[in-house]
């Protein structure tokens, strides 16, 4: 199943469909500060170095359930050419992880 749902997410025009279900996991699970990590790690990719503010920035726009087309925008000077894949694939990452608290193989008990 969650390779399904993936694989559906294959443009951002489609991440409009699963933002609501993202914003009612975001809050519950912290789902916010557990894509931390890979946030950082995309951006080093991206960038070539650490840059912590912009990855405070990014995790601060998930916990106010800023829309995938929303962040494409404010990322789009930032990452230029990037920002669609780098969007693309946290999206897919969000609802990879909304697919473990469902089916309960989270790490972190539900609330």
């Amino acid at each position: 199943m969650c390779y399904y749902t993936i694989y559906l997410v294959a443009h951002v025009s489609l991440l409009i469909l699963f933002d609501i279900m993202i914003c009612s996991f975001l809050v519950q699970h912290e789902l916010h500060e557990r894509m931390r990590p890979w946030i950082s790690k995309k951006i080093i990719e991206f960038l070539g170095e650490e840059e912590s503010t912009l990855v405070d920035y990014i995790v601060s726009c998930t916990k106010d359930h800023v829309q995938a087309e929303k962040m494409l925008d404010l990322l789009q000077s930032i990452l230029d050419v990037e920002a669609e894949m780098f969007v693309l694939k946290m999206w897919r990452m969000l609802i990879f992880e909304i697919k473990k608290v469902e089916s309960g193989l989270s790490g972190r008990a539900k609330s």
